[in-house]
Protein backbone atom coordinates (compact mmCIF):
# COMPACT_ATOMS: atom_id res chain seq x y z
CA UNK A 1 0.00 0.00 0.00
CA UNK A 2 1.42 3.07 -0.90
CA UNK A 3 1.38 7.09 1.10
CA UNK A 4 -1.52 8.30 -0.81
CA UNK A 5 -3.66 5.50 0.01
CA UNK A 6 -2.87 6.01 4.03
CA UNK A 7 -3.35 9.39 3.59
CA UNK A 8 -6.53 8.78 2.06
CA UNK A 9 -7.71 5.80 4.65
CA UNK A 10 -7.20 8.47 7.31
CA UNK A 11 -8.69 11.25 5.75
CA UNK A 12 -11.89 8.91 4.94
CA UNK A 13 -11.67 7.71 8.92
CA UNK A 14 -11.77 11.13 10.10
CA UNK A 15 -14.57 12.23 8.28
CA UNK A 16 -16.60 9.25 8.86
CA UNK A 17 -15.61 9.12 12.76
CA UNK A 18 -19.06 9.58 14.83
CA UNK A 19 -18.12 12.51 16.63
CA UNK A 20 -17.56 14.07 13.13
CA UNK A 21 -20.61 13.41 12.34
CA UNK A 22 -22.79 14.17 15.42
CA UNK A 23 -21.31 17.71 15.55
CA UNK A 24 -22.04 18.46 11.86
CA UNK A 25 -25.46 17.36 12.40
CA UNK A 26 -25.66 19.55 15.73
CA UNK A 27 -24.46 22.11 13.69
CA UNK A 28 -26.55 21.37 11.31
CA UNK A 29 -30.03 21.18 13.63
CA UNK A 30 -28.91 24.66 15.86
CA UNK A 31 -28.69 26.57 12.51
CA UNK A 32 -32.27 25.15 11.78
CA UNK A 33 -33.25 25.98 15.22
CA UNK A 34 -32.18 29.52 14.71
CA UNK A 35 -33.69 29.94 11.22
CA UNK A 36 -37.17 28.58 12.56
CA UNK A 37 -36.59 31.46 15.67
CA UNK A 38 -36.01 33.91 13.11
CA UNK A 39 -39.47 32.44 10.87
CA UNK A 40 -40.97 33.51 14.36
CA UNK A 41 -39.79 36.50 14.70
CA UNK A 42 -40.93 37.70 11.52
CA UNK A 43 -44.38 36.39 11.75
CA UNK A 44 -44.82 38.59 15.25
CA UNK A 45 -43.43 41.84 13.30
CA UNK A 46 -46.34 41.08 10.97
CA UNK A 47 -48.54 42.19 13.94
CA UNK A 48 -47.90 45.96 13.63
CA UNK A 49 -46.55 48.74 11.17
CA UNK A 50 -44.42 49.90 14.27
CA UNK A 51 -43.19 46.47 15.61
CA UNK A 52 -42.28 45.39 12.18
CA UNK A 53 -40.56 48.70 11.61
CA UNK A 54 -38.61 48.67 14.86
CA UNK A 55 -37.65 45.03 13.62
CA UNK A 56 -36.23 45.73 10.28
CA UNK A 57 -34.16 48.43 11.70
CA UNK A 58 -32.50 46.63 14.57
CA UNK A 59 -32.16 43.81 12.36
CA UNK A 60 -30.33 46.42 9.50
CA UNK A 61 -28.67 47.36 11.81
CA UNK A 62 -26.96 44.09 13.26
CA UNK A 63 -26.54 42.88 9.58
CA UNK A 64 -24.94 45.91 7.72
CA UNK A 65 -22.25 46.84 11.09
CA UNK A 66 -19.32 44.28 11.95
CA UNK A 67 -19.98 46.04 15.11
CA UNK A 68 -19.17 43.53 17.41
CA UNK A 69 -20.47 43.90 21.65
CA UNK A 70 -22.61 46.94 21.72
CA UNK A 71 -24.56 48.80 24.32
CA UNK A 72 -28.70 48.97 24.45
CA UNK A 73 -27.91 52.79 24.57
CA UNK A 74 -25.58 52.89 21.40
CA UNK A 75 -28.05 50.35 19.20
CA UNK A 76 -30.87 52.87 20.40
CA UNK A 77 -29.79 55.94 19.75
CA UNK A 78 -27.93 54.43 16.04
CA UNK A 79 -31.42 53.09 15.23
CA UNK A 80 -33.61 56.25 16.39
CA UNK A 81 -35.57 53.44 18.19
CA UNK A 82 -37.45 54.67 21.74
CA UNK A 83 -35.50 52.73 24.09
CA UNK A 84 -37.86 50.65 25.21
CA UNK A 85 -38.99 49.17 22.37
CA UNK A 86 -35.36 48.27 21.27
CA UNK A 87 -35.09 46.42 24.70
CA UNK A 88 -37.95 44.42 24.05
CA UNK A 89 -37.00 43.58 19.69
CA UNK A 90 -33.29 42.53 20.83
CA UNK A 91 -34.49 40.20 23.52
CA UNK A 92 -36.61 38.79 20.93
CA UNK A 93 -33.80 38.29 18.80
CA UNK A 94 -31.57 36.90 21.96
CA UNK A 95 -35.01 34.36 22.61
CA UNK A 96 -34.50 33.49 18.68
CA UNK A 97 -30.98 32.48 19.44
CA UNK A 98 -29.65 35.36 16.53
CA UNK A 99 -28.02 37.62 19.54
CA UNK A 100 -26.46 37.10 22.88
CA UNK A 101 -27.07 39.73 25.66
CA UNK A 102 -24.57 40.40 28.37
CA UNK A 103 -25.42 41.62 31.70
CA UNK A 104 -22.75 44.00 33.64
CA UNK A 105 -23.51 45.53 37.13
CA UNK A 106 -22.91 48.91 37.24
CA UNK A 107 -23.14 50.15 40.98
CA UNK A 108 -27.33 50.34 41.04
CA UNK A 109 -27.63 49.41 37.30
CA UNK A 110 -27.93 46.78 34.92
CA UNK A 111 -25.76 47.53 31.73
CA UNK A 112 -26.88 45.53 28.59
CA UNK A 113 -25.09 44.35 25.57
CA UNK A 114 -25.56 42.47 22.73
CA UNK A 115 -23.43 40.52 20.05
CA UNK A 116 -24.10 38.83 17.19
CA UNK A 117 -24.67 34.85 17.99
CA UNK A 118 -21.97 32.70 15.95
CA UNK A 119 -23.72 31.76 13.06
CA UNK A 120 -26.45 34.00 13.09
CA UNK A 121 -25.52 36.34 9.91
CA UNK A 122 -27.82 34.32 7.69
CA UNK A 123 -30.72 34.64 10.27
CA UNK A 124 -30.36 38.02 10.93
CA UNK A 125 -30.67 38.68 7.16
CA UNK A 126 -33.73 36.23 6.61
CA UNK A 127 -35.48 38.44 9.56
CA UNK A 128 -34.79 41.81 7.56
CA UNK A 129 -35.56 40.46 4.24
CA UNK A 130 -38.92 39.25 5.59
CA UNK A 131 -39.61 42.47 7.46
CA UNK A 132 -38.39 44.60 4.27
CA UNK A 133 -40.98 42.59 2.23
CA UNK A 134 -43.88 42.87 4.44
CA UNK A 135 -43.01 46.43 4.42
CA UNK A 136 -43.16 46.73 1.01
CA UNK A 137 -46.13 44.86 0.72
CA UNK A 138 -48.02 47.33 3.11
CA UNK A 139 -46.98 50.63 1.41
CA UNK A 140 -48.33 49.06 -1.97
CA UNK A 141 -51.62 48.29 0.21
CA UNK A 142 -51.93 51.70 1.17
CA UNK A 143 -51.35 53.08 -2.17
CA UNK A 144 -54.05 51.07 -3.63
CA UNK A 145 -56.30 51.47 -0.76
CA UNK A 146 -56.13 55.43 -1.05
CA UNK A 147 -56.30 55.78 -5.29
CA UNK A 148 -53.08 57.77 -5.18
CA UNK A 149 -51.61 58.67 -8.56
CA UNK A 150 -48.08 58.43 -8.77
CA UNK A 151 -46.42 62.12 -8.95
CA UNK A 152 -49.12 63.36 -6.41
CA UNK A 153 -48.58 63.76 -2.63
CA UNK A 154 -51.15 63.43 0.01
CA UNK A 155 -51.45 67.57 0.29
CA UNK A 156 -51.46 68.19 -3.58
CA UNK A 157 -49.25 67.31 -6.97
CA UNK A 158 -45.69 67.30 -7.14
CA UNK A 159 -44.03 70.24 -8.34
Amino acid sequence: MDGSDDSYARLVARYSAPQTVNAALEQVKAEARRREKARELVTRARGGVLHNRTVREIARYFRGNDCGRVDLLQVADDTGIPLSDTRQVLREFVVAGLLHEYEEELGDHIRRSYALADGAQGGITEVFVETEAVARQAEGADEKESGWVSGWLRWGRAR
